[in-house]
């Protein structure tokens, strides 16, 4: 298949084209029902890229959001990974052009979508939470709170964290949420696979669902402020795809009562007001 043949299939498409692997609902904010926010589902992380752009474009919230991302691994990416002819070059408005590139141009092990979404400005800051798996000291050996320019030199911090409540708490309280969640955030190492990608487990039931209650100690307090969500599936990252799933279905009824991407999704009953 010459490269032709694909810029004249590009060329001549008609009609709205979501990137491979990706599912999407609309469902009203949590706490106002007269506003509404996107939750995007995407098989490899790096397609959040995607749903992140639309936010963007779209946003009507002031100030600008920020970026609060669970995973069991670091997908900020290092500089390098932030090559400034390709994003400003990128057409933000061609849904086509977003999802190659962010299929073709992010970095394929998913490590490198956070910089160029900070240098196209589309989060004010971003606040990562990696999985307590990583032990106390080899987190901060590796960990150091960073900053990503924009295109227009503005500073946008990097936040990493390994306690929740922590971030919670230095996350400016006027400031809008888009909540990035990687399932393999939920995932621990397998000890009799010896570290082998692909062999996680999962944490317990009962713990993936206190901590994605919508009336718990995380979840909550985002809740009022919250204006976009994307979910990264994994499989490869939780033990498999039956794992990756039973996590979704976990969040989906903690957060949704089971209704998302059924046409009528909706958030689950708020107790703790």
């Amino acid at each position: 298949m010459d490269t032709a043949r694909i810029a004249e299939w590009i060329a001549n498409h008609n009609g709205w084209l979501s990137p491979p692997g990706c599912e999407y609902d609309y469902v009203s904010l949590p706490t106002r029902n007269d506003r509404c926010c996107t939750v995007g589902i995407v098989h490899e992380h790096r397609f959040a890229f995607y749903f992140w752009a639309k936010y963007a474009i779209d946003k009507k919230e002031l100030p600008h959001a920020a970026l609060v991302s669970l995973d069991y691994h670091d997908d900020v990416g290092v500089p390098s990974e932030v090559i400034p002819n390709d994003l400003d070059n990128l057409n933000l408005h061609s849904d086509i052009e977003l999802g190659l590139f962010s299929w073709l141009c992010l970095r394929s092990l998913n490590d490198g979508h956070i910089r160029p979404a900070l240098y196209l400005n589309f989060f004010s800051d971003a606040y990562i939470l990696i999985s307590k798996e990583m032990d106390a000291v080899g987190f901060n050996i590796t960990h150091s709170d960073e900053v990503q320019e924009d295109r227009y030199q503005n500073p946008h911090n990097i936040n990493f964290y390994q306690d929740a409540a922590q971030m919670l708490n230095d996350i400016p309280p006027s400031c809008p949420i888009f909540l990035d969640i990687d399932l393999d955030y939920f995932s621990i190492e397998n000890p009799k696979a010896k570290s082998v990608n692909g062999s996680e487990l999962l944490r317990s039931d009962e713990e993936i669902s206190s901590f994605l209650s919508v009336n718990g100690t995380f979840i909550r307090p985002l809740l009022d402020r919250l204006v976009g969500i994307s979910i990264a599936l994994e499989p490869e990252c939780c033990g498999g795809l039956v794992n990756s799933l039973h996590v979704l279905d976990i969040l989906n009824q903690e957060l949704f009562n089971g209704t998302l991407c059924t046409n009528s999704c909706k958030w689950r009953e708020i107790t703790n007001q």
